[in-house]
C-alpha cells in the first residue's frame, strides 16, 4: 500500500485514474472508503481521483498526538510530493472542506480549482450543528457506549434521508463494512474535534484566488447550509450549489448531481 511519510506519520493514499488530478478530501472520523461509488464515478470522466486516509483514520498512522486542520493540509503537499505532483485540484467534504480551505491559503501554488462541500469557516461567524448533529458528532460519553452498528445507522442517517436508506440499503452496507474495516479510533476523535474548534478561516477568506465551488444539502444537521452561504459570501467569485432536501452526505445520496456539477465546474476552469 502507498504511503507518504509526514514527519514520521504515514499517511496512505491511492491514486486511481488518469487526467487532471482531484484531490479528495473526507470529513470528520471519516476515511476514503466512506466516499461511496463518486472516485469510480470521476475516474470514469477520466480525473485522476486521489484518495487520502487523514491522519487517525483509516489507513493512516493513529497517533494520539495533537492533530492541526492546517498540519492535515500539509498531509496533503506530502502526497503531492509523494506522486512528484505540482498542482491539483482539491473537493473537501466537511472537516475535509476545512483542509482544503487552509490548503488554498498556505499553498496557493499548489492549487488548481477549489471545492467545498458542506463545510464551514468556523469560529464565532459560523453557524453550529443542530443538537442531534452535535450529539452523534461531539458527544463522546454517548459515542463509547454505542455498538460500531449503531454508530454506522445513527451518522448515516444524518448522511442520507430515511428513503434513500430504505431504497439504497446497500449503500448503508458498504458504509458500514467500511466503518468498521479500518475502524476510527475514540482518541481520533477526540484530537480532530480539538481541531475542528480551534479552526477559523473567516478573517483570511479573501486570500482564496483560486476558481471555488461551493456544495451542500439544505437539510444538513451536521454543518447548516447557512455556512455554505458564508462561504460564498467571503470568497470573491465562488459559486454555491445548494441541493434541496440532501443531508451531510449529498455526494452519496445526490452522487449524480455531485458528478455533474464537479465536472462542470473543472471543465469550466480547467488547469491554471
Amino acid at each position: 500500500m502507498p504511503f507518504a511519510d509526514a514527519a514520521g506519520v504515514k499517511i496512505y493514499y491511492e491514486a486511481l485514474g488518469a487526467g487532471d488530478p482531484i484531490i479528495m478530501l473526507q470529513g470528520f472520523g471519516q476515511y476514503s472508503l466512506q466516499w461511496g461509488g463518486l472516485p469510480d464515478e470521476l475516474v470514469k470522466l477520466q480525473y485522476q481521483v486521489i484518495l487520502i486516509d487523514n491522519r487517525g483514520t483509516g489507513r493512516s498512522d493513529k497517533p494520539d498526538a495533537p492533530i492541526t486542520v492546517a498540519g492535515m493540509a500539509d498531509d496533503v503537499c506530502t502526497v503531492m510530493d509523494a506522486l512528484s505532483l505540482r498542482q491539483a485540484s482539491l473537493f473537501g467534504v466537511s472537516m475535509g472542506g476545512m483542509i482544503a480551505q487552509e490548503f488554498a491559503i498556505n499553498h496557493t501554488d499548489r492549487l488548481n480549482n477549489l471545492m467545498l462541500g458542506c463545510t464551514t469557516p468556523g469560529g464565532s461567524n459560523s453557524v453550529a450543528p443542530t443538537p442531534v448533529g452535535a450529539r452523534v458528532l461531539f458527544d463522546f460519553d454517548y459515542m463509547k457506549n454505542m455498538t460500531p452498528e449503531q454508530r454506522s445507522r445513527e451518522v448515516f442517517n444524518l448522511f442520507c434521508s430515511e428513503d434513500f436508506i430504505q431504497e439504497n440499503p446497500d449503500a448503508l452496507k458498504n458504509y458500514h463494512e467500511a466503518t468498521i474495516k479500518y475502524p476510527t479510533p475514540l482518541f481520533t476523535f477526540a484530537r480532530q474535534a480539538d481541531a475542528v474548534f480551534k479552526f477559523d478561516t473567516w478573517d483570511r477568506l479573501a486570500e482564496i484566488k483560486s476558481p471555488t465551488m461551493i456544495i451542500c444539502g439544505t437539510s444538513d444537521h451536521i454543518v447548516p447550509f447557512k455556512n455554505s452561504e458564508l462561504l460564498k459570501q467571503m470568497i470573491a467569485n465562488s459559486e454555491l450549489i445548494l441541493l434541496q432536501d440532501k443531508r451531510h452526505g449529498f455526494y452519496i445520496e445526490a452522487m449524480d448531481s455531485t458528478r455533474i456539477f464537479i465536472n462542470g465546474f473543472m471543465k469550466r476552469h480547467g488547469k491554471r
